[in-house]
């Protein structure tokens, strides 16, 4: 092996191993970013009935009722916060919920509950959700089994949506 030859196989393992110093360090920088991210977040998750038209359009109806409601009297600053006011109102949230269904002569059960869940990656012109478990308060009507409306309630990203 000649000396030339030598080093460019040193370089090319110098520089092999640089750039995998490189990317473990993006993706340890990624997995800290999206912990964080997860960390600070709750989401609305808004379940329906079924995947009928109908049953679609009074989960839109129920999501705009609860936005509103939201708007109007949720104060929070900050995710402890949030969540501390969602688990103090959650009967408040049912009533909205089962008000805005009502107003449409629809008697359907609805439940409100804060839970921890896992969602999938969600990808948007101004930025990425990493996929994972995030706090969420979940309103179900009637069975769920429909298609679900999901947004993220703090920090207010879809509240006057």
């Amino acid at each position: 092996m000649t000396s030339y030859t030598r080093r460019v196989l040193e370089l090319g393992v110098g520089l092999g191993l640089a750039l995998t110093l490189v990317l473990t360090a993006l993706a340890d920088w990624h997995q800290r970013t999206a912990a964080r991210v997860r960390a600070d977040t709750i989401r609305l998750h808004i379940l329906a009935n079924s995947d009928t038209w109908d049953d679609q359009l009074l989960k839109l109806q129920v999501r705009d009722a609860v936005l509103a409601y939201l708007d109007a009297a949720c104060p929070a600053e900050s995710k402890s916060d949030a969540l501390c006011w969602a688990a103090r109102h959650l009967f408040e949230l049912q009533l909205t919920a089962r008000h805005a269904l009502a107003g449409l002569n629809i008697r359907a059960p609805v439940r409100v509950q804060l839970v921890n869940m896992y969602f999938d990656t969600r990808r948007y012109a101004s930025g990425i959700l990493p996929a994972g478990r995030y706090d969420a308060l979940r309103i179900q009507i009637g069975a769920g089994t429909g298609r679900n409306w999901w947004c993220v309630l703090y920090p207010g990203l879809c509240r006057s949506a």
